[in-house]
């Protein structure tokens, strides 16, 4: 029996602005460079951006919307939402703070986009960690397809992905595919390639972009090693139903196609799922994180080189997933930052806060020194100041934190991003609302905290990002994941002249 081969195309990186998904003749219709990016933050960043995608989908504005970018514990959210084909449906409309009861905020039926938050990961987790029958870097993927996909239908291990039928003008291979919904924005689902795949202070980390057209690290990098040899790595595209295959012996033809023997299992939707939220723990076993083979076209002739690499968490190099989109050169974003820490009214803006008075992620992006997150400056320090003062001005008049900027944008080689123009921000940051708080019926209203203590919604809306629980890795209680997700959708509501004006 002959063996089936899969004609898959390959992009060479082609810079800031020239995506394949923008480029002539890829898509029937290119995205709009419109985008609304969800940070990460577990389950608490899922239940919220659900919210803000039930009060988008409310104003009649995701049809404006490009591109939704997610990382992490946001894309548990993002991702069900576009690929189910009742993905609308599921998620659910806003509820006004005076008519939530709480019997109804008890209660998530097991068709809402909600209902993977209340599931005990944990125990799926530990069941598959136990199997010796699937391979260590396998245990967080199929747990988390198993948990956040496949109350959805969405959790198929022998599919790859693709976009919406007749959306995808070059689709070459009829590799089996779960397609994303039509007329949804266009996903970018952000993770982290480690190398070497040992820990050490000088293990390197670049993005890796995973969308239903193409996976890959988008920009080329020259890593040194400390034996004193360099890699390239990145700087090439290649077509989602092809991610994991071997590299193909006839290299790339001239018209960026290549043909290879078939991947062992496809680049599932669990596998993009698994690689953007497997958060990045000092202790844990490397074995036990994802890997990826790409490829990485070399700069002489030859053919692509194999790599075969670690992945962890997206937001382990961008917890905001807002790079990517400004170097797709889009200029128009609602950020939903989803934290959390609360911003403290006492942090002084003209220098950078200590830690605790804010998400750590936001001030790297106007130039505060980061080891974390070392190459993120896309604003000058100045804007910083009139962001932190809008977000501290809302919050003392009882308002929802969210704030509209027109920033200026630098340049940013290691993300490609070429700078000059303004880029205009309606940032949307997670945090109790004087407002709202008032308009909860009482016997509502009493469950909220009213400082440190315990009880069923400690730390609302800043719940951990993991054990906000006992004995919990993820799960929220129906009455946390519903609160939230309630409040996160009523602050974008409140706030739709900016959103709107922003979209138009």
């Amino acid at each position: 029996m002959a063996t089936r081969l899969v004609t898959a195309r390959v992009w060479a990186d082609a810079g800031f602005g020239q995506a394949p998904e923008q480029c002539p003749g890829v898509l029937s219709e290119p995205p709009a460079r419109t985008a609304v990016c969800f940070s990460g933050g577990g389950t608490r960043s899922m239940v919220a951006s659900i919210g803000q995608l039930r009060a988008l989908q409310a104003l009649g504005l995701l049809d404006r919307v490009g591109y939704l970018s997610c990382v992490s514990g946001s894309a548990w959210a993002a991702v069900p939402f576009v690929f189910a084909p009742d993905g609308i449906a599921r998620l659910g409309t806003p509820t006004a703070p005076e008519a939530l009861t709480r019997n109804a905020l008890d209660t998530v039926p097991v068709e809402s986009l909600l209902h993977p938050a209340t599931i005990w990961f944990k125990d799926a987790f530990g069941g598959l960690d136990a199997d010796p029958e699937v391979a260590p870097g396998d245990v967080w993927i199929r747990a988390v397809g198993q948990t956040f996909l496949a109350p959805s239908d969405l959790h198929a291990l022998d599919h790859s992905v693709g976009c919406a039928p007749g959306v995808d003008a070059g689709e070459l291979s009829d590799v089996p595919r779960l397609r994303m919904r039509a007329g949804a924005p266009f996903p970018v689902i952000h993770a982290t390639v480690n190398w070497p795949g040992q820990r050490s202070e000088h293990q390197h980390r670049v993005p890796f972009e995973q969308t239903p057209l193409y996976a890959g690290v988008p920009q080329r990098h020259t890593l040194p090693a400390v034996t004193g040899e360099e890699r390239v790595v990145g700087g090439t595209l290649i077509e989602t139903a092809a991610v994991g295959c071997c590299a193909p012996e006839a290299g790339v033809d001239s018209d960026g196609r290549a043909i290879v023997l078939p991947a062992a299992r496809p680049w599932s939707l669990a596998s993009m799922l698994g690689a953007t939220s497997a958060f990045n723990t000092p202790n844990r076993d490397e074995r036990a994180y994802p890997r990826v083979r790409t490829w990485a076209m070399p700069g002489t002739d030859g053919g692509p080189d194999p790599v075969d690499d670690m992945l962890t968490d997206g937001g382990d190099v961008d917890t905001l997933s807002l790079h990517g989109m400004l170097r797709r050169g889009v200029r128009k974003l609602v950020v939903c930052l989803n934290s959390v820490w609360p911003v403290d009214l006492d942090h002084d803006p003209t220098g950078w806060p200590d830690p605790g008075q804010i998400d750590p992620a936001l001030p790297p992006l106007f130039g505060q020194s980061s080891l974390r997150w070392p190459h993120n400056q896309v604003f000058p320090p100045s804007a910083y100041v009139d962001l932190v003062r809008g977000l501290q001005r809302a919050r003392r008049n009882g308002r929802p934190l969210v704030v509209d900027t027109h920033t200026p944008l630098v340049d940013n080689a290691w993300w490609g991003i070429e700078g000059g123009g303004d880029v205009s921000i309606v940032w949307v940051y997670n945090s109790r609302v004087k407002e709202w708080d008032q308009r909860l019926p009482d016997e509502v209203s009493q469950l909220l905290p009213t400082g440190d203590e315990e009880g069923p919604l400690a730390r609302f809306p800043h719940y951990r990002t993991i054990g906000q629980n006992p004995g919990a890795l993820t799960r929220l209680t129906p009455l946390q994941a519903n609160l939230l997700c309630e409040l996160a959708a009523w602050s974008v509501l409140s706030s739709e002249e900016m959103v709107r004006s922003l979209l138009a």
